[in-house]
């Protein structure tokens, strides 16, 4: 009896800790929803790119898609290296977006599906997902912007913004990601100058910038489209991307 009363207790404690375990993450989800809202699935989802959903090889593994609506400029937001990863390895900054008026960036408009989305929620620890006005968006290449359905675009969390730093760099190899998307888009939708306004609509190039281009530090493939990246970066001013290619 002493047995099955010991076990007993501790069947008990052990429920107590399940409990309690449940109604945390039930808090620590309330929480989240504040940051990722709900859905509506009874409208058209749609989903702004910024950084490296404009790379095809990126929305095939994060999206499962390769299709593109089409390239949009996007008002009253900034784009920038100003995101800060300081929980897992690579410690570095990466690619964000801001809400700033008077701002403005190129990017992609995709369209997408509630399950993709909540895909994307999970694993974005650094931004909320808001809505946007379509009046803020307008079509580089003539294509028709939706007349219905919702328009998400993720921006990052104040807590998490920051410039790049010593310990805290960009990464050469997160640059290629991003500027081979761009140079992409740039010859899916006939847009010459499209991967140049990529560089000059992003905001926060910095010395505090390293060369992992040979081994990424993320363990991605290198690019294979580095001559015209090179020519994109030399646009920086005062011969910023010299000092980091040198490396």
């Amino acid at each position: 009896m002493e047995k099955f009363g010991r076990l007993g207790v501790l069947t008990i404690k052990q429920w107590l800790i399940v409990a309690l375990s449940l109604g945390l993450s039930g808090q620590l989800w309330a929480l989240d929803s504040t940051c990722f809202p709900k859905v509506d699935t009874s409208q058209p989802q749609y989903l702004v790119a910024s950084g490296t959903l404009m790379l095809e090889a990126s929305r095939e593994k994060k999206l499962n898609k390769a299709e593109v609506e089409l390239p949009v400029w996007v008002s009253g937001y900034e784009r920038g290296w100003f995101v800060r990863v300081v929980e897992k390895a690579p410690k570095r900054t990466v690619l964000g977006v801001s809400k700033d008026e008077g701002k403005l960036f190129n990017g992609l408009l995709l369209a997408s599906s509630d399950r993709q989305i909540s895909s994307l929620d999970r694993n974005e620890h650094r931004t909320c997902r808001t809505l946007i006005d379509v009046k803020q968006l307008n079509s580089m290449a003539g294509g028709q912007l939706p007349e219905k359905g919702q328009i998400w675009i993720y921006v990052v969390k104040p807590k998490n913004k920051a410039k790049p730093a010593g310990k805290y760099p960009i990464q050469q190899s997160d640059v290629d990601n991003f500027l081979t998307g761009c140079l992409e888009q740039s010859k899916t939708f006939s847009l010459p100058q499209f991967a140049e306004q990529c560089v000059d609509t992003t905001v926060g190039w910095s010395e505090n910038w390293t060369n992992d281009r040979e081994r990424p530090s993320g363990g991605e493939l290198v690019q294979n489209k580095r001559v015209q990246i090179n020519k994109l970066l030399e646009r920086l001013e005062g011969g910023l991307f010299e000092k980091v290619r040198d490396e």
